[in-house]
């Protein structure tokens, strides 16, 4: 029936093709396991369905072999309904002092953690555990970019691709917008590429931004175009409570991290959200904590 939801199955991944032929020609986009897909409906060829997913944020369709997925469960709304009453709690138990917006997009998120798959006590503690690490246990709305001389020199010095100096850096040091334009914006052409930023302000405007902290013009403009908000065009809305979790579960979803997360593989969930392993000890204590809050037996 148009409009389930599946999942690929094969080990090896699943073509995404342009029609439903198996050659080099129709090959449009290899989905991994774990890829959580759309039936749009029957092809002419029995085996084969159309659907659509979304690739690094952008919503691609085509064809693919009925036979490399299967079909993802409902979960039962009391369920669901367990589990976000549960995760409400260890909230205000864990992070009594969370933003208002971060509390309200939460409380209201059930519909959204369903949609993206984080429907188990295990997927919603690892994503709970990053955001809470990102977030600074969700007070913080948008990083802060205000450094004494020997912090900055010791985040953004020789081993940050901006290698600010130690003679720059009192120019720098409480200096937010300078220092995000320096690390993040056109002082710093080979981020700024990576980012997305490219014209002056650029760094300070899109500096980290919501849950997940989202960062670069480029990565707002993509969550943007995934989620249908123009987060790019207005940054405020990454956090405001009615979107502030798209953005954050369509990265995860984006880096097939409910897999990750029923192997409860911290270190790669890390790796994708974070782009290393910063704050590592303190993501793992964080899913410590929560994980037997979340429990149906907590």
């Amino acid at each position: 029936m148009a409009g389930e939801k599946f999942k690929v199955i094969s080990t090896a991944g699943m073509w995404l093709r342009t029609a439903p032929v198996v050659n080099e020609a129709t090959r449009k986009v290899l989905l991994p396991k774990g890829q959580l897909v759309t039936k749009l409906g029957d092809s002419a060829k029995p085996d084969w369905w159309r659907i659509t997913t979304s690739v690094r944020g952008v919503d691609v369709e085509g064809f693919s072999n009925k036979n490399l997925m299967i079909a993802v469960e409902s979960v039962p709304a009391s369920t669901i309904e367990g589990l976000m009453s549960r995760t409400i709690a260890a909230l205000n138990r864990l992070a009594p002092h969370a933003h208002p917006n971060y509390r309200e997009a939460i409380q209201q998120g059930g519909p959204l953690f369903e949609k993206h798959g984080i429907t188990t006590p295990e997927r919603m503690a690892h994503f709970l555990a990053q955001a809470m690490q990102e977030t600074g246990s969700f007070t913080v709305l948008r990083e802060s970019m205000s450094y004494s001389v020997p912090r900055l020199l010791q985040i953004f010095g020789q081993r940050h691709s901006a290698k600010v100096t130690a003679d720059e850096a009192p120019a720098l040091a409480h200096n937010e917008r300078a220092l995000s334009e320096r690390v993040y914006g056109l002082g710093n052409p080979t981020k700024a590429r990576d980012l997305g930023n490219t014209n002056p302000g650029d760094g300070f405007r899109y500096r980290g931004n919501g849950i997940l902290q989202t960062t670069g013009r480029g990565n707002h403009r993509l969550m943007g175009q995934a989620c249908g908000v123009d987060f790019e065009g207005h940054p405020e809305l990454v956090s405001a409570p009615e979107h502030a979790l798209k953005p954050a579960l369509q990265e995860w979803t984006n880096g097939n991290l409910n897999v990750a997360a029923d192997r409860n593989d911290i270190v790669k969930i890390t790796r994708v959200i974070n782009g290393g392993d910063n704050g590592l000890p303190e993501r793992k204590a964080f899913f410590a904590r929560l994980l037997p809050l979340l429990r149906e037996d907590s």
